[in-house]
């Protein structure tokens, strides 16, 4: 399993910067609740890519001593089980959800020279429309909880549910980046194009689990 670290938002400066990273390890494993077991576990390779070419880039592992399991360190500019960066799935379902574009617009918008396929495009928005209401869901009532004059909060409540749930999340995202943004100085420098990054880190490590 991974634990999603924000190492910046390209994955050009993880490279640039690889060798003077330091990667955190967690002081409790997640999976048995054990402090202090956490030992080196190496690197693994993934091939990240955007619309013109393919990175590699070496993922930090470690390895729980008491119950053997491993967990990797996953830059935020990255999902699991997807093959493009992050950035590149931002583009897509913004221009498909929030700017209401048509699919033949979005793949001319997002997908210039083709790639990523349509299959692709279509396969992200499909997937991050399934998975829109329930973390619209939680970020409402984080907000309430926080930030009671938002104007990202439903009057009825996240039980009402939205009633466009992928064009409601990425308007709740923004305002609980501006929240985050008076809590937390690491965040401060983020923008609009940072907003899927800080949900997917934020979510991920409320047990959110799948974004896209």
């Amino acid at each position: 399993m991974p634990i999603i670290t924000d190492f910046g938002p390209a994955v050009q400066d993880y490279l640039a910067h690889f060798d003077a990273i330091a990667f955190p390890r967690p002081e409790q494993c997640p999976c048995c609740g054990t402090p202090h077991t956490f030992i080196g576990h190496g690197f693994y390779l993934r091939k990240p890519k955007d619309q013109t070419q393919v990175y590699r880039i070496w993922i930090k592992r470690w390895f729980c001593k008491a119950c053997h399991s491993t967990l990797s360190v996953l830059p935020s500019f990255l999902l699991r089980f997807r093959h493009y960066l992050l950035v590149v799935i931002q583009q897509v379902v913004v221009a498909r959800f929030e700017d209401n574009a048509s699919w033949h617009a979005t793949e001319r918008q997002c997908a210039p020279e083709g790639l990523p396929s349509p299959r692709t495009i279509g396969r992200w928005c499909h997937a991050f429309a399934a998975q829109a209401a329930g973390w619209w869901a939680v970020v409402q009532e984080t907000l309430a909880r926080q930030d009671s004059a938002s104007p990202a909060l439903d009057p009825l409540g996240p039980a009402a549910g939205p009633l466009d749930a992928p064009r409601a999340l990425l308007h709740a995202a923004t305002h609980l980046l501006a929240w985050a943004q008076t809590r937390w100085p690491e965040v401060v420098s983020y923008g609009l194009t940072d907003r899927l990054r800080f949900l997917w880190h934020w979510g991920f490590g409320r047990g959110l689990g799948r974004l896209v």
